[in-house]
């Protein structure tokens, strides 16, 4: 009974503590370059979309769960478990993951409300710009890659616009695809569309690569990828095409 009770909660420790990517989660990527070098005056900001439900609601994160009676006198007085690590883990939500972060050449990070909803906004004060480069996964509770959109999954939010099919394809063994488009918005202050930058091409590499549970049966399964790859040279509020590639 000892033996077979350690063995569980060995079992459960390491489902407890696996690694983030291996539970259901999303990576989410902003990459902006061709800002490094432009001189500009006041304050730059860049708002972009952000992972939420088409309402513009963030995901649900699982909240922490503390360990079974049985499972915390095993772990304190068998295997000596440190406190921390008994207490079960926590997992950052989107607000605590995105908001309020420090990046190379005095960028922050910051979820403001605009007119279309929630969104991330990249703001320095420095003279001389530099590209942007951000990256973070946060777990989720569930997702719905069959029907993200309407099945209250995240997705680059907002939607500026009806969203259409492409239709469904066998891409891989086994497997289809399905890919869905939408406008989104991005957008920079004014101060960028200098002199300086007019002949010079800023590259938005936006995307949202949600995965489900690889440790579940047919784990492998359930993969949905949002992006927005877009070229632009001028300021102010833009529309661009964003799209959805799910495989089921």
């Amino acid at each position: 009974m000892i033996v077979l009770s350690g063995l569980y909660v060995v079992e459960m420790n390491l489902r407890d503590w696996r690694a983030d990517e291996l539970r259901p989660h999303y990576e989410y990527t902003v990459k902006i370059d061709g800002l490094s070098g432009t001189e500009v005056s006041g304050t730059t900001k860049i708002l972009v979309p952000i992972p939420a439900t088409k309402e513009g609601v963030f995901a649900i994160t699982p909240s922490q769960e503390k360990p079974s009676f049985f499972k915390s006198l095993l772990q304190e007085y068998v295997f000596h478990t440190p406190e921390k690590y008994i207490r079960g883990i926590y997992f950052e939500n989107t607000t605590e993951s995105l908001d309020n972060k420090s990046l190379n050449g005095n960028w922050t990070t910051s979820i403001v409300s605009t007119k279309h909803g929630p969104m991330l906004e990249f703001r320095t004060n420095e003279s001389v710009l530099a590209d942007i480069s951000f990256s973070k996964i946060v777990v989720l509770e569930q997702m719905n890659n069959e029907d993200p959109i309407n099945e209250s999954s995240p997705i680059l939010y907002p939607i500026a616009s009806e969203v259409s099919s492409v239709g469904e394809d066998y891409q891989y063994f086994r497997s289809m695809s399905r890919v869905i488009t939408y406008e989104t918005y991005i957008e920079m202050s004014d101060n960028i569309n200098s002199k300086d930058i007019i002949n010079k091409d800023i590259k938005f590499d936006i995307s949202l690569e949600v995965y489900p549970d690889v440790t579940e049966r047919d784990g492998d399964k359930g993969t949905y990828k949002n992006k927005l790859d877009v070229v632009v040279a001028e300021s102010g509020e833009l529309k661009k095409n964003a799209t959805i590639e799910t495989y089921f």
